[in-house]
């Protein structure tokens, strides 16, 4: 579908409840039946109010949330407009963090998925990876390294965390890249209200991991990474108490 077609789309006029709602309703009907496309422009705002039969305040609201979901960019100037977008991973990883926020996910509820998923992502990308992956893997730990020993924490942890996003995206599987990325902001929230740990134990670690990731030994490979992350579960819950935010009996923070 090339970007004119949305021109055509046959959109029905919508029901006078909540009619903003309807607008939503409808370009997220349309994209999944296929009538839609990412990168297609909408119909100008007074011809996509006409065929819906709503006030352009209503469609503009419909598109503001259509926005707010990651469905539509809306652009402005000459060539401006709405546009379907590509997808936005991000959105998700904010409503995710939204419930750690709101108390809905505890610190162990974090360690046992991202455990569990890791285990797939690691085994997939042994088979997987390329050279260009493992260099940037390589990369990674250096420029962890560098902000360690320069004393930059909070900088090394959130290089350290990006880790495991390079470590999903070696699986050419995009939808474990947006699962990763999703656990690594819920990952970030906790590192950002708990501080950084300050042990060189990780280095050690990310080292064998490496060694056995290279040799593309996909068992040894995932039980490093399992019991680095079960040593981080520890020494944050050690961080959470010494710090103030006491856990529950499950681990939340």
């Amino acid at each position: 579908m090339n970007r004119t077609k949305a021109a055509g789309v046959p959109f029905r006029p919508a029901r006078v409840q909540r009619t903003f709602e309807e607008v939503v309703k409808q370009v997220r009907g349309q994209l999944a039946r296929g009538e839609l496309a990412p990168g297609e422009r909408l119909p100008p705002e007074r011809t996509l109010a006409a065929r819906l039969n709503v006030s352009r305040s209503a469609l503009r609201e419909g598109l503001r949330t259509l926005e707010m979901a990651g469905i539509v960019e809306l652009r402005k100037g000459r060539a401006g407009g709405a546009f379907i977008t590509r997808g936005n991973q991000q959105v998700v990883s904010e409503s995710m963090a939204d419930l750690l926020r709101l108390g809905n996910v505890s610190w162990s509820d974090l360690t046992e998925a991202r455990i569990l998923i890791e285990a797939i992502i690691v085994r997939a990308a042994c088979e997987r990876a390329t050279q260009e992956d493992y260099d940037a893997l390589e990369d990674n730990i250096r420029q962890a390294r560098r902000l360690f020993d320069e004393g930059q924490l909070m900088k090394k942890t959130e290089v350290l965390i990006e880790f495991h996003n390079i470590l999903a995206r070696a699986t050419g599987n995009p939808v474990l890249a947006m699962i990763t990325s999703t656990l690594t902001e819920m990952l970030r929230y906790f590192t950002r209200r708990l501080g950084s740990e300050t042990t060189k134990a990780v280095f050690r670690s990310r080292r064998r991991f490496m060694t056995a990731f290279v040799a593309r030994d996909a068992h040894a490979a995932a039980d490093e990474m399992e019991r680095n992350l079960r040593k981080v579960h520890r020494l944050y819950l050690k961080l959470a108490r010494t710090g103030g935010v006491r856990p529950n009996a499950t681990g939340r923070v």
